[in-house]
């Protein structure tokens, strides 16, 4: 029987490169994004390594479309491994203005909502099948609480939180949960990003250590270590301490290519 990997924003990014990184003999791909009018050369790549792919075009901002695919490409395999990778990025446009609330709604419903509908739904499942493992990939900036991106800042933490409840309470199952926190990946998202990128890994580098530690197990990993570290000193400061000593890293945010991109 094939392994069935479901990975949720797969059509470009950190997405694509984790299909590619599981991909392999004996794996069967459900993927899906919002926009997939260019996934041929992708589906290309991920058939010559020898997985069978399937894709479907969903708004996980719209529960009711996650838990209907969910329960579609369940009938057919259950589901072995579920990464809940969809996420849209974004923030102050310039100095003195503050984010677009329509847009800030778009951020949480697709980061937090796109992230917990999936899971709860396919967790069930799990559960009942007796195996499975749910991969969740937040940011390093769940801890940062970026002035200039609230908003992203607060879906991630709020992912974050998630993984961790619900891992505990899978725990008696044989349903495991990880839980990854990147830094600065080079993909669309960090062209947006006006202002410095300290530790900027390639979307491959980043896509490989998430694939490898999911391999070795349920596990929760952040990277650069460093970065996280220092986040973590950061946090116990007083927040105008804490304040003075992010003005280094203040950034602004470029209007996305694509709006609804994930």
């Amino acid at each position: 029987m094939k392994q069935h990997i479901v990975i949720t924003g797969a059509s470009k990014g950190l997405g694509a490169a984790l299909a590619t990184g599981f991909a392999g003999e004996g794996v069967h791909l459900s993927l899906c994004a919002r926009d997939i009018s260019n996934v041929e050369a992708l589906t290309k790549v991920l058939e010559a390594k020898g997985s069978t792919v399937n894709w479907a075009s969903i708004d996980l901002r719209i529960a009711q479309q996650s838990i209907e695919w969910i329960d579609f490409i369940s009938r057919s395999s259950p589901i072995d491994m579920l990464v809940l990778n969809a996420g849209i990025f974004d923030g102050s446009p310039a100095e003195g203005l503050l984010e677009d609330p329509q847009r800030a709604a778009d951020i949480v419903s697709t980061n937090l909502l796109g992230s917990v509908v999936p899971a709860l739904h396919c967790a069930q499942k799990m559960r009942d099948q007796e195996r499975g493992h749910l991969v969740f990939i937040s940011s390093l900036a769940g801890f940062a609480a970026h002035a200039d991106a609230p908003t992203y800042s607060a879906s991630k933490a709020a992912v974050s939180v998630f993984a961790r409840a619900l891992r505990e309470e899978l725990a008696p199952s044989q349903v495991g949960v990880s839980l990854f926190h990147p830094g600065h990946i080079d993909t669309a998202q960090t062209q947006q990003h006006i202002g410095a990128l300290p530790g900027l890994v390639s979307v491959e580098t980043a896509a490989k250590r998430i694939v490898d530690a999911v391999h070795r197990g349920p596990s929760e990993t952040s990277f650069p270590m460093r970065f996280r570290l220092g986040l973590a000193v950061l946090n116990l400061l007083p927040w105008r301490v804490r304040a003075r000593l992010n003005r280094a890293f203040r950034f602004k945010v470029r209007p996305p290519s694509s709006p609804n991109s994930d």
